[in-house]
């Protein structure tokens, strides 16, 4: 896979920022991935999520993201001249031994075996404010190149949290102006795969395969979930972007997990 995943802790920070601040001035699209510790409150009425409206989906999303801490920030960047970069910031904030910290078991089971290391994140992790700062002070915000996510709706929920310092707001159409804000142009990649290909179906390493945007021969690793996820994602957001052509736009904005399923 093109581009190598800079795993960020405190220690090594400042030395990456001073990469992300040289990168951020050439970059053309961005991807996101948030890592949380899953979900744990659903809709009152015991609906499934899909079956859910929109402003309902808002509704659980806001609820849950209250309630849990990000872990995660993985952050992909492809520049105008082809060159692919991914961090993945490790959050402190979240200590997996407390009773009064919000979580899904299967969840942290999960992302344990994928290589996050709870036992480190308080320990060494870095401040959500700092991150926050960091990507303030960076021209990739003020830049506005196209971003992409994947499923993208708790990604984005989870950053916008992190960059307003704010709580989410009470109605979806207030939280898609803070996002457009925000971050401008942005894009689910299983949105565009599915229009692309209805049978481009299923997890992001399944699209990733379909497209093959990849080596055959390269096998996919989740060892740094945050940082592979979006960096997996900017590869196939720039596979799609090509295919679609002027197709991409009709698509802006629409999350799965919120306006689409």
């Amino acid at each position: 896979m093109d581009g190598v995943i800079r795993s960020v802790w405190a220690e090594n920070f400042n030395a990456e920022s001073q990469v992300l601040h040289q990168v951020a001035t050439h970059a053309q699209h961005v991807a996101l991935n948030v890592q949380y510790p899953g979900c744990v409150v659903v809709h009152s009425s015991g609906r499934h999520h899909r079956d859910l409206t929109a402003d309902e989906r808002y509704e659980v999303i806001r609820a849950n993201v209250a309630l849990l801490k990000p872990l995660q920030v993985g952050i992909a960047i492809v520049t105008v001249d082809g060159q692919r970069f991914a961090w993945e910031f490790n959050l402190r904030g979240f200590d997996v031994e407390s009773d009064e910290e919000a979580s899904d078991p299967k969840s942290i089971a999960y992302l344990t075996d994928c290589g996050v290391d709870f036992n480190r994140l308080p320990r060494d992790g870095i401040d959500v404010c700092t991150l926050r700062c960091l990507l303030q002070d960076s021209v990739l915000l003020k830049a506005r190149p196209s971003w992409a996510t994947f499923t993208g709706a708790y990604h984005v929920a989870y950053f916008v949290t992190i960059m307003s310092d704010k709580k989410l707001p009470d109605s979806v159409d207030a939280f898609m102006e803070m996002v457009r804000e925000l971050v401008g142009p942005l894009y689910d990649v299983k949105r565009l795969a599915r229009e692309h290909d209805g049978s481009c179906v299923g997890a992001l390493s399944n699209v990733v395969k379909k497209l093959a945007v990849m080596p055959p021969s390269e096998e996919i690793s989740m060892s740094k979930p945050a940082g592979t996820g979006s960096m997996l994602a900017l590869l196939a957001f720039e596979t799609l972007k090509q295919k679609l052509g002027t197709n991409t736009e009709k698509y802006c904005h629409e999350l799965c997990g919120l306006q689409a399923i």
